[in-house]
């Protein structure tokens, strides 16, 4: 056995953050393996996926989307702080908790060919990603933690913000873990980390391109994997406000194959990722390619997160002074240059594989992981 090895649990790959972690922990000499639940609808490589069945119609989608919207309005109603609250997870009700059960008993024998099949008894370091277990009891995670393994519960998205935490998984955990700055300030015990991006196939624009090479107008992109969440309606209302005094060009780019859309990106002068708090506190995959492609990316940041995030390469902006902010982007060559020379070198710095593997093995040596 070798030691130190890892094995990623997950329900999905989640914008391929749990593959880049257990890639870059295999180029470190940690070898890791990744085993997903659900296949998601985007172009990320997998590693073990059992492909099993989830809702994806847009009524799913939708259903989703009121389930979060509902949330948000009862914590608004209940006068719940909304960035430092923390939901526990559970069955809404005795039909919810029927359905996960029979769902659970389906997938149960493919489920455990994959982990027998993967070796699961034979990594010293079990990664909850979601820091939930296959089962909805916890069975998996309380038996790997009487073999004497290590239980890393790593939290993404909405996992802290809508669905709320596993007690049982907390309970056993030695180490807490979070790609998503909003959790540091729900979860007492976790410690924040950048989630590792390998950006080397990704060309940054020339300054010859970017300046004079493809459009005469300012080209402008937002590609939302869900607009509500994204706050695409009232980034289209503000773009359109530009476009009363100036002459630009703005695409909304959806349900596109991601090689098709990073060529699109390369087309572009300006990105803008998100507004409002819905799609969590800043940035995520999306942001970090256009900033690799050295495109100035406005985002909103929330709770503090602007003025936290060290060297913070974001045109930072909100529902009220985005239309001011585009204007600025636009009449301001030397601005965005400026903003686009510094952004890919941030993401070098702080989510190169090297940086994170590095911040992650001192999270493991603190916890007494390894």
């Amino acid at each position: 056995m070798v030691n130190n090895s890892v094995l990623h649990i997950a329900p999905e790959n989640t914008a391929g953050v749990p593959y880049n972690v257990m890639k870059m922990q295999t180029m470190n000499g940690m070898p890791s393996r990744l085993l997903t639940f659900y296949k998601i609808p985007f172009d990320f490589p997998e590693d073990v996926c059992l492909n099993l069945p989830l809702p994806r119609s847009k009524v799913a989608m939708k259903w989703r989307e009121f389930k979060q919207s509902n949330l948000q309005g009862k914590i608004k109603k209940d006068n719940i702080d909304k960035w430092t609250h923390l939901p526990y997870f559970e069955p809404k009700n005795s039909a919810e908790k029927a359905y996960m059960k029979l769902r659970e008993n389906r997938n149960k024998p493919k489920f455990l060919k994959a982990l027998d099949e993967i070796g699961g008894d034979a990594f010293d370091i079990i990664h909850f990603d979601g820091g939930i277990d296959f089962f909805s009891d916890s069975q998996l995670a309380k038996a790997f933690k009487m073999k004497g393994k290590k239980i890393v519960n790593c939290y993404f998205g909405d996992d802290l913000r809508t669905r709320g935490i596993v007690r049982d998984m907390d309970e056993i955990s030695d180490l807490n873990l979070t790609f998503e700055y909003d959790h540091t300030l729900r979860h007492p015990d976790i410690n924040f980390l950048f989630f590792p991006f390998d950006n080397s196939a990704i060309d940054y624009i020339s300054d010859e391109v970017y300046n004079t090479g493809f459009k005469e107008k300012v080209r402008i992109i937002h590609s939302p994997t869900q607009r509500i969440i994204k706050g695409s309606p009232e980034i289209i209302a503000a773009v359109e406000e530009v476009k009363k005094s100036r002459d630009i060009e703005f695409i909304v780019v959806e349900d596109t194959p991601r090689e098709e859309l990073m060529k699109i990106k390369q087309t572009c002068h300006i990105a803008i990722d998100q507004l409002g708090n819905r799609g969590g506190t800043g940035y995520g995959i999306n942001s970090l390619e256009t900033l690799s492609m050295g495109l100035p990316t406005i985002t909103d940041m929330n709770c503090g997160m602007d003025t936290w995030l060290p060297e913070n390469p974001f045109i930072v902006a909100n529902k009220e002074n985005l239309t001011e902010k585009l204007i600025e982007l636009i009449d301001n060559e030397q601005l965005r240059n400026s903003t686009r020379e510094a952004s890919r070198k941030w993401v070098d710095k702080y989510h190169s594989y090297s940086s994170v593997f590095a911040k992650l093995t001192e999270y493991y040596q603190k916890s007494g992981i390894i």
